[in-house]
């Protein structure tokens, strides 16, 4: 019974095995197709891999193609793809394209630990990454309305307040929340950028009370220069 479901070209390297696996090859080269139904409308191509019930069912002429698990890349007629799934969806849980050098996880993530249980976040990785560059797709309130003329501006005074009250800056998370929530990279950077608007605010301000002090200073010295 085996040997019925078994067929292998070997001038052109096919190898089916499985009931009507690959059942309608013709043409093609070094292609390996294993399960039941496999490949089933398969005709010619080169180099694919399907493995598991179903796999790349409707597919009939692709090439590079490697579609693991039941179902896997059943509704894909292209080349150069890859399906690792169990079941029929076009989002599978490892998707790539060997041509373009794409590789798409539909899913979450979790690098270096099995103890990651998603919580929203698409990739979780122990131990930190090394990289040289980040590029962050930010949607964040970038925080130049700072500069707009009605921004309300806490006083120093304020400030100090409730620096002692709070023992952090005003909108700034404390260190009990970040050790608990950690931190969000955008919204911090949009937080930081914020103070340090705010800082140049208060040191124009402080500038031209300066100017203001050394105007009157300078207007007092000549005064009493001309009562001598």
């Amino acid at each position: 019974m085996l040997c019925s479901l078994l067929f292998v070209q070997a001038q052109s390297g096919n190898l089916t095995l499985g009931n009507s696996a690959g059942k309608k090859i013709t043409t093609g080269n070094y292609n390996t197709i294993l399960g039941r139904n496999t490949g089933y409308n398969f005709l010619s191509g080169n180099s694919n891999v399907f493995l598991g019930q179903s796999a790349g069912y409707t597919n009939t002429t692709g090439s590079n193609n490697v579609f693991l698990g039941v179902d896997a890349g059943f509704y894909e007629t292209g080349s150069n793809k890859l399906y690792i799934n169990a079941g029929r969806s076009s989002n599978p849980l490892i998707y790539g394209e060997f041509d373009n050098g794409i590789v798409k996880i539909n899913g979450t993530l979790a690098v270096g630990t099995n103890n990651y249980n998603g919580s929203g976040y698409g990739l979780y990785v122990a131990d930190g990454i090394r990289t040289e560059a980040v590029q962050i797709d930010a949607e964040t309130n970038w925080p130049d309305y700072v500069f707009a003329r009605n921004y309300q501006l806490n006083s120093l005074h304020e400030v100090e307040a409730f620096i002692q009250k709070n023992s952090h800056l005003p909108n700034v998370p404390s260190a009990k929340e970040v050790n608990e929530k950690g931190i969000n990279v955008v919204e911090m950077d949009a937080t930081l950028l914020r103070k340090i608007e705010e800082l140049t605010l208060y040191t124009i301000q402080q500038n031209k009370q300066i100017e203001a002090l050394q105007k009157r200073l300078k207007q007092l010295e000549q005064q009493m220069q001309t009562k001598k």
